[in-house]
């Protein structure tokens, strides 16, 4: 179906499903009791993102429609944000979906390869554009509800309402999250807003995981833009085309963020194929490869990347991997160091300098390390992580731990185990009640956590609950415990829990 041969029926569409956003806003508003002045502003917010936001179809030789996707606007004299593989088999650009009806493509501005995202040069608007999307200062929490400008493919399905859920750092990209809901491919590069209504994500599809996933909005921003600059009827001829429109890293990225081993290397594998020199690729199917046990591929792709560009340290960050991982510690601390001087060095270089450093018993130096990845990215959920385990174990002072996990589980709250150290932490402050709603989402993320079962229990007991209590106690000893029932003998005599 030809999406935009029929553009008033799609922005009826578009407007009806609109309305519905709105109605939902309004009973949403009403339930959480927040106020008119709230209402109205973010009415406002949705109607600017709305105008902001459009559709491009791409037609080939022969009119026949091969691809839709969204796009959205971030400048009063055209500029926009689409999909980059939009621009791979078009020749010809349909623009609907928004109140200037006579939209058309001008020039490709610049592309970011990594993210499948596109910067173009759109004409035909009637005089600038008063409606534009600016980047929010802050990040997308998880989880956190969003509202999502996707395609108007159908206005009762109401799709664009969802939930942030797994976090997921991609190397190039940053910080992404899965969604609780799937917009479909036709909806990439659809921005998102947050309950205050602040641009915080921009929807990108996987084909090869058939779900959809959040970007920031920092790639906005970013520095791996590639210039471009050429007039769309340039571009159409550019021997460049195939490679920068592609969708085959971006792809690659996130398979490997969701730790999927063996299909990002082949992803890796064919997004060589268009980047043939890329030391970084080579980098990252290394890193691929040594997880699902091909060792000889890892060593021969990191020594590839470091013979073609030994100046970024992303390959010095393979080979320290595969390294540590076949029982060479102290070779891996000294390629992290000869590499930690080089260009774009990644947080989680030293990630695994400290967790090496912490193994070998050096903790000031692990301390360090993980001070560093924070400093090189402060959103990196891992680095808080172990920088707060590593003091909750080894420092009188609790204060700093609490601090660093809660800022872990605040950007990544399926990390193992973060909620039972929260808890135990509060636990030992004898702050019992925040200390059971700490092991509750603990126990949410994984029924089977024995030690926050266990440590509930305590809390439960010191606030007077004393079934609950004998419960946790019983279902600890039930999974394996032996220690609950010890508890149990003691305290819930003359309940039925043995």
């Amino acid at each position: 179906m030809a999406w935009n041969t029929h553009t008033s029926h799609t922005t009826e569409i578009n407007n009806k499903k609109l309305g519905n956003v709105k109605s939902r806003l309004f009973i949403l508003l009403i339930i959480c009791n927040l106020s008119t002045l709230t209402a109205q502003t973010l009415i406002e917010t949705i109607n600017r993102t709305a105008d902001a936001t459009f559709t491009i179809t791409a037609y080939s030789r022969t009119n026949q429609p091969t691809d839709t996707t969204r796009g959205f606007f971030i400048s009063s004299d055209g500029l926009a944000i689409t999909c980059a593989s939009i621009l791979l088999n078009s020749d010809s650009l349909v623009f609907s979906n928004h109140r200037n009806r006579n939209l058309h493509i001008n020039r490709v501005i610049a592309i970011h390869p990594y993210s499948n995202l596109a910067i173009i040069s759109v004409s035909g608007l009637r005089g600038r554009l008063e409606r534009y999307l600016t980047p929010s200062r802050t990040t997308f929490t998880i989880p956190e509800e969003i509202l999502l400008f996707a395609h108007p493919t159908d206005e009762e399905k109401a799709e664009n309402f969802g939930e942030t859920t797994r976090q997921m750092r991609c190397f190039y990209i940053g910080r992404c999250s899965q969604l609780r809901f799937n917009a479909g491919k036709i909806s990439r590069s659809a921005p998102a807003i947050n309950g205050n209504g602040q641009f915080v994500g921009i929807y990108q599809y996987v084909d090869q995981m058939k779900k959809g996933i959040l970007m920031p909005v920092f790639l906005i921003n970013d520095d791996y833009w590639e210039t471009v600059n050429q007039p769309w009827s340039g571009f159409k001829t550019s021997r460049n085309r195939a490679r920068l429109s592609s969708s085959l890293l971006m792809e690659a990225l996130v398979l490997q963020a969701d730790g999927r081993w063996l299909e990002s290397a082949r992803a890796f594998t064919s997004a060589l194929r268009l980047y043939p020199e890329h030391a970084g690729i080579f980098a990252l199917r290394s890193i691929s490869r040594v997880n699902y046990g091909n060792n000889v591929g890892a060593r021969e792709d990191f020594t590839k990347a470091l013979q073609t560009d030994n100046s970024h340290a992303l390959p010095g960050l393979a080979k320290a991997i595969y390294l540590s991982k076949n029982a060479q510690p102290r070779e891996a601390v000294e390629e992290i160091l000869n590499s930690g001087s080089k260009n774009e060095v990644p947080a989680e270089m030293f990630i695994l300098l400290g967790q090496l450093q912490e193994a070998n018993n050096d903790i000031r130096r692990a301390h360090a390390s993980y001070s560093h990845a924070i400093e090189l990215d402060s959103l990196c959920d891992e680095a808080y992580y172990e920088r707060g385990r590593l003091t909750m174990h080894h420092a009188s002072n609790q204060a700093r731990a609490l601090e660093d996990l809660t800022r872990a589980s605040q950007l990544n709250p399926s990390l193992p185990g973060v909620f039972t150290m929260l808890g135990n932490i509060r636990l030992n402050q004898n702050d019992y009640l925040v200390a059971i709603r700490d092991f509750d989402k603990a126990l949410l993320n994984n029924p089977d956590d024995i030690p926050a079962l266990m440590n509930r229990g305590i809390a439960l007991y010191n606030t007077g609950r004393k079934d609950k209590a004998c419960e946790d106690w019983s279902n600890a000893g039930k999974k394996g415990d032996t220690q609950a029932f010890k508890l149990i003998s003691r305290y819930c005599s003359e309940l039925k829990y043995r």
